[in-house]
């Protein structure tokens, strides 16, 4: 480990001041529950601007974490942190002036409504921008997964690529044709360091009950573990995801986790399963993950286990919703032809490894139950 970089068992909550501080407290408990980003996947980048916007607090709380243990490299201007253990943190604080926190209570909200409001369809706008993450990237060539709306009774409307220069070229028209796609529905663009692509997007979602009581079983050990232990729900580094030895050790699961989890579990059983990627819509968007089941029906039905703890953690959810995640879909929800795991884009830079950061936006259209 580097000697600028401090990562240690996280300390009780200093006497004095600092724990009599209402407003330090939640964070302290928080952050003694953390489990942070193991060493070979932790990245310190996040500097202090950043981390006061994603948090909602005042600079000097970065300086307390730090001091109460919260790995960093650096000190005041130069303090950096990993996202992961800020954004975690924050989500357990009950910080709602925190960008995790409010962002899942809002995303949520919609369990607690109508079950009438879940599965309607949804008209979207659809703005998605990726860029390599090395500024010296000269452009290189980019495999784009589409998004593929249809598995769930959607449809994709329209798809444009945005050229660095300002120019939009359709891929998709509402007829359905593509052009400038692949079969597989992957987009191949070349000599490029970044790409945007923006449309229009309806989806849809649909009501079934979970027939097998095999995958119900395991649906339901699943909520229980994520509930009350072995596993607790955090967010993690992408390679972290598919390493379930490692996830299992620290006791610690995200929706890819569960998913992954869930069909081995599935499978070991004898049954047929599957996961896939996929992003949830709505004022703010995030991606997902879930695994499907094929039903005594021959239907393949989303099993989510995730979905169904965190909706609780916020206010009540109906008193539908946990049976809802096992077998039905909500109208919110933007699925890909990708397994859990797997990334949505490939990159070959002539310079770097091919990483790649994105942005993703989904806007609520007119017309939306």
């Amino acid at each position: 480990m580097s000697s600028d970089v401090r990562a240690r068992a996280v300390a009780p909550p200093p006497e004095g001041d600092a724990a009599a501080d209402p407003a330090l407290r939640p964070w302290l408990s928080a952050l003694r529950a953390l489990v942070p980003m193991p060493e070979r996947h932790r990245e310190l980048r996040v500097g202090r601007d950043e981390a006061r916007a994603l948090l909602g607090c005042r600079d000097e709380l970065l300086d307390q974490l730090a001091a109460a243990g919260l790995a960093h490299s650096g000190s005041g201007a130069e303090l950096r942190f990993d996202y992961h253990d800020l954004a975690n943190t924050a989500l357990y604080s009950g910080a709602t002036t925190s960008v995790p926190l409010a962002g899942q209570r809002m995303m949520l909200r919609f369990a607690a409504g109508d079950p009438d409001t879940w599965t309607p369809p949804r008209h979207w706008a659809l703005d998605w921008r990726l860029r390599c993450r090395d500024p010296r990237c000269p452009g290189g060539t980019w495999r784009i997964a589409l998004p593929t709306p249809k598995v769930f009774g959607g449809r994709l409307d329209a798809l444009e690529l945005v050229t660095p220069q300002g120019e939009a070229r359709e891929l998709v028209v509402p007829e359905g044709e593509r052009s400038a796609v692949r079969e597989d529905g992957v987009l191949v663009v070349e000599h490029a360091a970044s790409v945007r692509l923006t449309g229009r997007v309806t989806t849809s979602g649909w009501r079934a009950p979970l027939l097998s009581a095999a995958a119900r079983r395991h649906f339901d050990a699943l909520v229980g573990e994520l509930r009350d232990g072995p596993y607790r729900f955090q967010w993690m580094h992408p390679r972290l995801r598919t390493d379930p030895a490692e996830t299992r050790r620290l006791g610690i699961m995200d929706c890819t986790v569960c998913s992954l989890e869930l069909r081995r579990r599935a499978e070991a059983d004898g049954l047929t399963a599957r996961t896939r990627r996929g992003r949830y819509l709505g004022v703010l968007d995030a991606e997902h993950a879930w695994c499907e089941v094929l039903d005594e029906d021959g239907v393949f039905k989303p099993v989510d286990p995730v979905f169904a703890v965190l909706s609780e953690r916020h206010r009540p959810p109906h008193e539908e919703f946990s049976d809802f995640c096992a077998g039905s879909v909500p109208s919110r929800f933007l699925p890909w032809s990708v397994p859990a795991g797997e990334p949505l884009a490939v990159h070959d830079c002539p310079v770097s490894d091919g990483t790649w950061d994105n942005t993703f936006s989904g806007t609520t259209a007119k017309g939306n139950a």
